[in-house]
């Protein structure tokens, strides 16, 4: 299960136009993991982490 803060990392570095590699690198997961999460949480393309932990996904 991604954390909150693995979240919140997530959306600052994808707010600042990082790769999904780059993201996955900087909190130790996979890329598939990184991309599920964007596309799953991700809103007219923004992702929420607070959203995005209390929805599960």
């Amino acid at each position: 299960m991604v954390s909150l803060q693995e979240r919140d990392c997530i959306a600052t570095l994808h707010a600042e136009g990082r790769s999904i590699a780059y993201i996955a690198k900087e909190i130790g997961r996979d890329s598939f993991s990184v991309c599920h999460k964007l596309k799953r949480n991700g809103r007219h393309g923004h992702y929420g982490a607070c959203a995005a932990q209390k929805e599960g996904g």
